[in-house]
């Protein structure tokens, strides 16, 4: 059996590593048995559902691209029903347990996002960016007992805490033909004595499906609590807010760590989509992906779509691919730039206890009412709720009132809704602090326009005050990164004696560029209030990141 990749000019055949092994009519294969009693008008909301649809009715057409390897979607279904299988009868995984996933963007992760909660376990996704102590502290915290790990990450779990954990370990990367890794070797020998409608899946949509922890920016690590509901209800609204259909080809520069990938694991399946795996972030193979696949997706941070934009392969594509870019408000220099390739971007807001990107700029439609010149100002904007999300709301942090939408007054941006968390695992001390008045806060500060856009102002623990004035540390870098020498910059804030605080510019310089402080502190003072303008500029050849 093989699939295929269809690429501008090219067509790859690979032969698929395992055959499924029963012959049952795919009609009823991917069947779930109902339970006795269960009324015929409620199905419990479970995106492991998209997977054995996509298997019926995609069975053929290619699901997962790995470098010189890919399978079709019959194929994927077959390796997570055994992972399924290996998980509950080598490894003993019941329903409820956690699981951990370390690993980068591989088929691995991607099967065992439907493989756990298929078998009714909780998956914990770890940030590939942490150092050992905080991988092992979420790992305790968390309660997991069996951790599929990526070969070159199995270092950061310290002895310790290996000796109490059940462990797969995953190849770094597997060439077609390769001697298969410990995982490729488990799932070849493991049989699936359980069928998927012999699979343990949840009855409880609210149950939840899976732990993901913040990046800890205010101490260690929470864990945010997700459910099967919330997960389904964000996957369809991915796949309509990102325009997926079965010709999308969706590329992995997002992390699959960060918010369930942001949930596109299960949409881009539910629509019969192609996932291009990526292991490691490297703008040369980027580009030769976009080009030879005709990769139609991506998501990323402001970095990531920086680096796309100003890459020496870059070209003006001869269609167009769509972007999702989140993480901090992005330049409209970088947006203008990413126009210029047929790169179109949308600029998402959300949060890990948001299940992801919940609100997103205008898209054409919305935008079409506006003259044209206005365009690249308001989608900057971070903008409205997606479709499965109750309206975004600004309230005052005292009264809990909405602020006026007249882009001036500053509140919290607050949520409610289907892809909301259920509060932090084992801390109800922090639930109860953010669901105050009976709304999420998200500690994000913005304005509401008189359209009922959204648009950030700060964050709020990260306010420059000085002398009184607040300062916005976004508009302070926005303005840096507008010099075409800069590549990056961050803003703190940095102590003054008479002050109080005064901004403090980390500045990247362009690669090929130069520049210097009193060129930036000019530009600033040019497009900037004299408060506003930093009291210092370092250079520095990176700006560390947290996710």
């Amino acid at each position: 059996m093989a699939s295929s990749v269809v690429a501008k000019g090219r067509v790859q055949s690979i032969a698929n590593h395992l055959t499924p092994q029963n012959n049952t009519p795919d009609h009823e294969k991917y069947r779930i048995q109902r339970k006795p009693g269960q009324v015929p008008y409620l199905t419990p909301l479970d995106p492991v559902r998209f997977l054995l649809r996509s298997a019926m009715v995609y069975r053929k057409k290619t699901a997962v691209v790995h470098g010189d390897r890919s399978f079709d979607y019959e194929t994927l279904a077959d390796r997570t029903l055994r992972l399924a299988n290996l998980l509950l009868h080598d490894f003993a995984v019941q329903p409820g347990d956690r699981v951990a996933i370390l690993c980068q963007n591989v088929p691995a992760f991607l099967e065992a996002m439907y493989a756990i909660p298929s078998i009714a376990a909780v998956m914990v996704p770890l940030n590939t960016r942490l150092a050992q102590p905080e991988i092992d502290y979420v790992i305790k915290h968390s309660g997991a007992s069996v951790l599929i790990v990526q070969d070159e990450l199995f270092p950061r779990i310290s002895p310790t805490v290996q000796r109490n954990l059940k462990i797969i370990r995953v190849a770094d990367y597997q060439n077609n033909g390769d001697p298969p890794c410990p995982y490729e070797q488990l799932l070849q020998n493991t049989n699936t004595i359980l069928g998927w409608k012999d699979l343990p899946l949840t009855t409880d949509e609210n149950a939840l499906i899976s732990i993901n922890y913040t990046s800890g920016s205010t101490g260690r690590p929470k864990g945010v609590m997700v459910s099967y509901r919330g997960c389904y209800m964000m996957a369809i609204g991915m796949c309509v807010q990102a325009h997926l259909s079965p010709e999308t080809v969706y590329l992995w520069t997002l992390p699959m760590f960060h918010c369930n990938g942001w949930n596109f694991p299960w949409a881009l399946v539910a629509a019969g989509a192609t996932q291009v795996m990526l292991n490691k972030m490297d703008y040369t193979y980027i580009w030769k992906l976009i080009k030879e696949l005709r990769v139609t997706h991506y998501c990323g941070a402001p970095t990531v779509q920086n680096e796309v934009c100003h890459h020496k392969d870059a070209v003006q594509l001869d269609y167009t691919l769509l972007a999702f870019s989140g993480g901090a408000p992005l330049a409209p220099k970088i947006i203008r730039g990413l126009n210029d390739l047929n790169i179109y971007l949308t600029q998402v807001y959300g949060l890990t206890e948001t299940y992801g990107p919940c609100v997103l700029t205008y898209d054409r439609g919305s935008l079409s009412q506006y003259p044209e010149d206005q365009h690249l100002g308001l989608v900057a904007r971070q903008g409205y709720n997606i479709i499965t999300q109750d309206e975004v709301r600004v309230l005052d942090q005292k009264t809990a009132n909405d602020v006026t939408a007249d882009g001036q007054q500053v509140g919290e941006i607050c949520l409610v809704g289907n892809v909301t968390m259920m509060g932090y695992y084992n801390d109800p001390e922090e639930t109860k602090k953010c669901f105050r008045a009976g709304v999420f806060w998200t500690g994000d500060l913005a304005v509401r326009h008189a359209d009922g856009v959204i648009e950030i102002v700060d964050r709020s623990k990260d306010v420059i005050v000085s002398g009184g004035e607040n300062i916005s540390s976004i508009e302070v870098e926005n303005t840096i990164v507008g010099m075409e020498e800069v590549s990056e910059c961050a803003i703190i804030a940095g102590p003054d004696d008479k002050w109080g605080e005064r901004p403090f510019a980390f500045v990247v310089v362009r690669e090929g560029r130069s520049t210097t402080a009193d060129a930036i502190l000019n530009h600033c003072r040019k497009n900037l209030a004299g408060y506003k303008c930093p009291a210092k500029v370092i250079f520095t050849e990176s700006i560390p990141k947290t996710r």
